[in-house]
This record gives structure tokens, sequence and C-alpha cells, in this order.
């Protein structure tokens, strides 16, 4: 507001004249000083120019430069006193005051300047920062995708191979069960003849047919018991091969005449 008044003085007594020659001039003026007593600087600034290009007065560019100043628009108001000391018919009061507010204004820009730069710096900075985090984050994911698709190949691989031996161990399971039945028929067949020939013998009437007999006898019965044998070995071997088999062979033993049946049971 101080500006304002200096301004008033210096126009009653260097630019009265020609500002009484230009009323819109006139007009300008009173308006930029009404907005800056209003503390509307930007807007007191407006007018002024408005005025100052209908009337170059040096004295404008001061005030003009005082409501940039206030309105803290420091590098236009440092450029706009650098412009009013410079003209000729400058009021050397004025000019004084406008060198002081320079002093301050380069002083306050310089320091906004270098905290800009400062800030600058610094944005950079976190920006590299986030950038690093970011670069990491997507490595450490790419990191454990890989892993994970190692994992699971690794996973189906195992399951792969596991598959092919419970494969391999149910074909050899039910190859040998096979033999298992088989030699299990056999026996019971050997031993269905046995008894035949038991019961034959005691039906016999002569030496000669007895001794046939028994002989056929007991080779029936060994035969059915070396194929009962055979067949309770090969059903054991079929369930301890069976993959999944969670419990052990069941065996039992069923008497039949002149012989025996051994059956095997497990869990398939």
């Amino acid at each position: 507001m101080r500006g304002f008044l200096v301004f008033a003085v210096a126009v009653s007594l260097a630019g009265a004249p020609a500002l009484a020659a230009n009323p819109r001039a006139q007009a300008l003026i009173k308006e930029g000083d009404r907005l800056y007593k209003e503390n509307k600087y930007l807007e007191a600034a407006a007018a002024l120019k408005d005025a100052y290009a209908l009337e170059p007065n040096p004295t404008l560019l001061y005030n003009i430069a005082r409501a940039l100043d206030q309105a803290g628009e420091l590098q236009q108001a440092l450029d706009q006193y650098r412009t009013f000391v410079g003209l000729e018919g400058a009021d050397p009061a004025l000019v004084k005051k406008a060198n002081l507010a320079m002093d301050r204004l380069r002083t306050l820009v310089a320091r906004a300047e270098a905290d800009q730069r400062l800030q600058e710096a610094e944005r950079k900075r976190l920006e590299g920062d986030a950038q690093k985090e970011r670069s990491r984050a997507q490595s450490e994911a790419e990191k454990a995708r890989l892993q994970r698709e190692q994992f699971e190949a690794e996973k189906r691989a195992a399951e792969e191979s596991a598959n092919k031996k419970s494969s391999g161990r149910k074909i050899a399971a039910f190859t040998v069960g096979g033999l298992a039945v088989a030699g299990l028929g056999v026996g019971i067949g050997f031993g269905v003849a046995a008894n035949s020939s038991k019961s034959a013998f005691t039906r016999a009437e002569t030496v000669a047919d007895k001794q046939r007999l028994e002989s056929e006898t007991r080779t029936r019965a060994l035969v059915a018991d070396v194929s009962l044998g055979l067949s309770l070995a090969a059903a054991i071997t079929a369930v301890v091969l069976y993959p999944g088999s969670s419990s052990g062979p069941q065996v039992s033993v069923v008497p039949i005449s002149g012989g025996a049946v051994a059956t095997v049971g497990g869990e398939f």
C-alpha cells in the first residue's frame, strides 16, 4: 500500500498533465489503486499494465512491480523493477527503492530456484527408488513364477514316473495273480484226482491194483500240494506287488477230502 502512496505523489508531480489528457488511463490507475487496497494484487497489476499501455509513465512500471511483488510473483516483479530502473526519467527515489527490492527479490528467487532444484532432485530420486522397487518386485515375481513352473514340472515328472511304476507293478501283479489262479486250479484238480484214486484204492480187491492206486494217489497228492504251494506263493507275491495294497495278504487253508486248498486274499 505504501507503494501506491508513492505512486500518487509521483503522478501529481510528474505525470499529472499527461494523465489528465487521457481519462481512460486515469480511470485504470484509480481502478488499480482500489484493487491493490483490496489485496487483489494480480488484478491491480493487470489494470496498471493497461494504463501503462495508454500512458507509458515510468512510475506505473514501479507500481506494477510492487503489485506483482505483493502477489508473490517474484520473477515477474524482478523483471518489472529491472525495466523500471533502466528507463530515462525514472524517479531517483523510486529507483533506489526498486534497487533495494531487486536485491531482496534476487535472494528470494535464488532461494526458490535452489528449493526447486532440490525438489526436482528429490523427485527424481524418489522416482529412481520407485523404479528400482518396481524392477525388484518384477524380478522377484518372475523368479517366483519360474520356481513355481519348475516345481510343477518336477511334480508332473514324479507323478508320471509313479504312474509308470504303478502300471508296471499292476501288470506284474496281475500276471503273477494269473499264475496263482492257474496253480490253484491245477492243485484243486490233482487234489480231486488224488481223492478219487484213494476211493478206488479202498474198493480195489487185488494187491496189484492197490499198489498201483496207492502210487497214483501219492503222486497226485504230491502234485496237488506242490501246485497249491506255488499258487500260494504267487498269490502272496501278487498282493505285495499290487500298488496301493493297504494290508498284507490273508491266507487261509480249507481242507478237502484227500488234501487241502489254500486261499489267499488281499485288498486291491
